[in-house]
């Protein structure tokens, strides 16, 4: 089975006339394999934040992205989040020590749990 996407991003919108975009894109990303354009989807965008099983996923799943590409270090320091949050029952512990000490900031909302009792 093969899967084809002519996935483009809608054109920037200028504001007044002055030439300037107007237009921002934020990428969630979620504990869900990432598409193919990704690397597209995470140029254009001026947030980054990973769900906290999203950040497995963005560790993980840019490197078979970039294939042409063989400094995984690389890879994972250009491809760092601006922010991951969540309960943090989802994302490995390398993975978050990982973007931790590159400088992501880490919203842990773990004290919002029901079972913070149990």
């Amino acid at each position: 089975m093969a899967h084809c996407s002519t996935f483009l991003l809608p054109p920037a919108i200028t504001d007044d006339g002055n030439g300037s975009p107007t237009t921002t894109y934020a990428l969630i990303i979620l504990n869900q394999r990432l598409p193919r354009f990704s690397p597209l989807l995470w140029d254009h965008a001026k947030i980054r934040v990973c769900a906290d099983g999203g950040a497995n996923r963005l560790f993980d799943d840019m490197l078979e992205l970039c294939p042409q590409e063989h400094d995984v270090s690389g890879i994972r320091e250009r491809y760092m989040p601006d922010v991951i949050k969540g309960d943090m029952d989802s994302i490995r512990p390398d993975v978050l020590n990982f973007y931790q000490n590159l400088g992501t900031k880490i919203v842990d909302n773990s004290d919002d749990q029901d079972n913070r009792f149990a």
